[in-house]
């Protein structure tokens, strides 16, 4: 397995694991009141962006070849970074 398959592969199991916490955090957001939903639904848009945008240059790194995969690696990273900063905000509000 290349370094690029093992870094997707591991980039895909945390994205998983995001996405059940995402999804829990999803449904005590649901269950709030309409005034908490109206407060936090821009931050539930922003998660779920960052979270294709991840999905996507994960994609984009499977096809990839050696130069541009490390250029993704780096974007990749820092998106990962803005989603986990995003869910740990939501997360604050909705434990």
């Amino acid at each position: 397995m290349s370094k690029r398959d093992e870094y997707v592969a591991k980039m895909k199991q945390q994205l998983d694991e995001a996405n059940k916490q995402v999804g829990e955090l999803e449904k005590r957001f649901h269950q709030a009141s309409d005034d908490v939903k109206a407060r936090y639904q821009e931050n539930l848009v922003e998660m779920r962006q960052r979270r294709l945008e991840i999905e996507k240059k994960l994609e984009e790194m499977r096809a990839a070849g050696e130069q541009r995969w490390k250029a993704l690696k780096g974007q990749i990273e820092y998106t990962w970074k803005a989603f986990q900063d995003s869910v740990s905000y939501f997360k604050s509000h909705f434990k």
